[in-house]
């Protein structure tokens, strides 16, 4: 299944293929002054070391920033370059890096485990680096594929760590994720708790990448920052972040090949499709809201039965019913809704049986808003009967936290997308 909308991303192909020509066309007739590194060809300073997709290849050549075969005879399909001897980038991830532009390509989960089939089939160690998302944990999770790098040695990456608030102890995080995967084949893997911006977690990772002599893989769901990472990595290394990434899925499509040591290779491989994201029903020019890099805020709803909270014009969480009682007065007693959003996620409250009628009214005014207007909406309700705290999880939404109680009934509305878009609930993180 696609994220995007052809209609919402008009393609310039010539601008860009322009672009190219000028970028080779400038190194080829610089003469006697100092030559400027073109903005697609990278040269690493330390040849072995760095991305090292194509040093000492006997195969043809690849994009360093997805991976994919350069091409030159279609443009509209994967690895397209107008020179493939001078260019190191395709002419798609040429557009996505430097225009920001969105190309469509998609990787299936066949062709994925096609790649782990591939990659297990060695009698040699091998190592995975297993990256979830900390603020999509339950939707960046695949246990399909957890089972399959189980053969394997695994380190779980929790990353994006930076984005969650620095009063949560790392500690108390740590044993919060290793109780998230006490129920997966690879529940005795290492975990360690990593950032593509802080470079304390960068230095981290690197030194763990680099500790090894055998073969290394980063894998993991689109958008998880698999990529990022390894280019942070890349930089703190002294070497080009040259993997091209973005706010889109699938940016990079084959494996490419990294070396941050000449002991050992470490291959960033591409991200499966999240089928049950928010994003899926949105258009790509609202991506921002979904993946960002700004730590996350937490907004307080003091909420009475009945009333509503909208996130942008996407979904709605509602407080069915069940209002507790104060004992002393034998009054109704407001009930604390905490929401963990991006900063950028407008909300709205309104009353429950207006929930409807508002969204309708709003939807063209709403940011972000959903890409089809005849989209239809499901509800899942969860009722409760005990006292806990508990996070109820909406993939790339963030969470709800607050305590239950006796009687107490909510429920989030969603857009009804073709794989559902996952909502789950756990105990409270925070």
């Amino acid at each position: 299944m696609k994220f995007s909308n052809k209609d919402k991303v008009e393609e310039n192909d010539e601008n860009f293929k322009n672009d190219q020509e000028n970028s080779l066309k400038a190194e080829d007739n610089s003469s006697n002054k100092i030559k400027q590194k073109s903005k697609v060809t990278l040269t690493e300073a330390t040849p072995g070391i760095g991305n090292t997709t194509n040093f000492n290849s006997k195969g043809p050549k690849k994009c360093i920033g997805c991976g994919r075969q350069l091409q030159t005879t279609d443009d509209r399909q994967p690895g397209f370059s107008l020179n493939i001897e001078k260019q190191d980038l395709c002419l798609r991830c040429f557009k996505i890096k430097y225009y920001n532009k969105l190309v469509e390509q998609e990787i299936n989960d066949q062709d994925f485990i096609n790649i782990i089939d591939e990659i297990n089939s060695t009698t040699k160690k091998i190592r995975y680096y297993y990256v979830v998302d900390i603020f999509d944990l339950p939707g960046s999770r695949m246990t399909w594929l957890e089972k399959l790098i189980s053969k394997k040695e695994v380190i779980i990456l929790v990353n994006k760590i930076d984005l969650f608030p620095k009063a949560v102890k790392k500690i108390k995080i740590f044993n919060y994720i290793k109780k998230f995967f006490e129920d997966s084949p690879i529940r005795d893997s290492k975990i360690i708790l990593t950032s593509s911006i802080k470079q304390d977690y960068v230095y981290s990772l690197l030194n763990e990448l680099k500790s090894v002599d055998y073969d290394q893989y980063i894998v993991g769901i689109s958008n998880a920052g698999k990529s990022s990472l390894i280019n942070a990595c890349l930089k703190l290394n002294k070497q080009i972040p040259s993997i091209v990434t973005s706010k889109y899925v699938n940016t990079t499509l084959d494996k490419i090949k990294i070396n941050f040591t000449k002991n050992n290779f470490v291959y960033d491989t591409p991200g499966l499709v999240k089928h049950n994201h928010i994003a899926i029903a949105t258009a790509p020019n609202y991506w921002d809201f979904f993946f960002f890099q700004k730590e996350i805020k937490q907004v307080t709803y003091q909420l009475n039965a009945g009333q509503s909270i909208f996130y942008g014009g996407l979904a709605w969480f509602t407080f069915e019913e069940g209002q507790a009682i104060n004992e002393k007065s034998g009054k109704k007693m407001k009930t604390n809704f905490h929401l963990y959003i991006n900063k950028q996620m407008p909300l709205h409250r309104t009353k429950a049986l207006n929930a409807q009628v508002y969204f309708k009214k709003n939807r063209h005014l709403l940011a972000p808003r959903l890409l089809s207007n005849d989209i239809t909406f499901e509800t899942k309700m969860f009722e409760y009967n005990d006292e806990r705290k508990i996070d109820l999880h909406i993939s790339g939404l963030g969470w709800i936290s607050f305590k239950t109680y006796k009687d107490l009934k909510v429920s989030i509305t969603v857009p009804k997308t073709e794989y559902g878009i996952k909502i789950t609930q756990l105990e409270s993180l925070i």
